[in-house]
């Protein structure tokens, strides 16, 4: 008698733990299917600092609204392009703080660099650098005088080195944000890596002149070598 009470009890209490067991899962099934759902954008492989995004590296995630962060990214082409700031880890979120956004400055000058060019840095003095009127963000032409010779005689030429290039710094100031900023003895351009050869040839041979252009014009002229001794024709 007494073995067959100890059987109903256990059966009692295993059914007594199951309806509880089905009433918990139910109230959750329940609470997930009121809740909202949203995609964030995670890594989906690792990531190595300093790596340009790209799709493939990429994909969304389902998650409850409740759990996205203020920092969480839900479009990948907000994503794609940057550079991470930090390692991430398959299946980490993307978070706005771990990537550098396009043009920002603010992560150091590596960080707008357009891809494919390098920067480099010439002097400049009042005059060659238009006064101090450059700007980070304007596009300029790069004259030089040079003298060419063949040891015995030098002649002066004036040339125009490159055109439509863009300034990525003046001194150390990478925005155009500065007011009354100290007289800058250099400019930082973005040069292509075979741009870079004629623009540190002209600034270590001769005098370097920084020609403004305006906004809207992206032309180009063809130039030649203008030598001192057309004056005297």
């Amino acid at each position: 008698m007494k073995k067959k009470y100890i059987i109903v009890l256990c059966i009692f209490f295993g059914l007594l733990t199951s309806y509880f067991i089905f009433s918990y899962l139910t109230g959750v099934g329940q609470a997930l299917s009121n809740n909202k759902f949203g995609e964030v954008v995670v890594a989906k492989v690792n990531i190595p600092v300093k790596t340009m995004v790209t799709a493939e590296m990429l994909e969304l995630k389902r998650v409850p609204v409740d759990f996205i962060h203020p920092q969480d990214i839900q479009k990948k082409e907000e994503v794609i392009g940057n550079v991470t700031l930090v390692p991430v880890v398959q299946g980490e979120d993307i978070l706005r703080s771990k990537i550098a956004q396009k043009n920002e400055s603010k992560n150091g000058l590596a960080y707008i660099v357009p891809v494919g060019k390098r920067a480099v840095s010439v002097p400049v003095d009042e005059v060659s650098g238009i006064a101090g009127l450059i700007k980070p963000g304007d596009h300029v032409d790069v004259a030089a005088t040079v003298n060419i010779g063949d040891g015995q005689r030098e002649i002066p030429y004036s040339l125009v080195v490159l055109q439509n290039i863009q300034v990525l710094a003046v001194g150390k100031n990478m925005e155009d944000k500065e007011k009354d900023a100290p007289e800058a003895k250099t400019v930082t351009l973005a040069v292509s890596v075979e741009q870079s050869r004629p623009l540190i040839m002209a600034s270590q041979k001769g005098n370097i002149r920084l020609m403004m252009r305006p906004p809207s014009d992206n032309s180009t002229v063809n130039t030649v070598p203008f030598r001192a001794e057309y004056f005297n024709q």
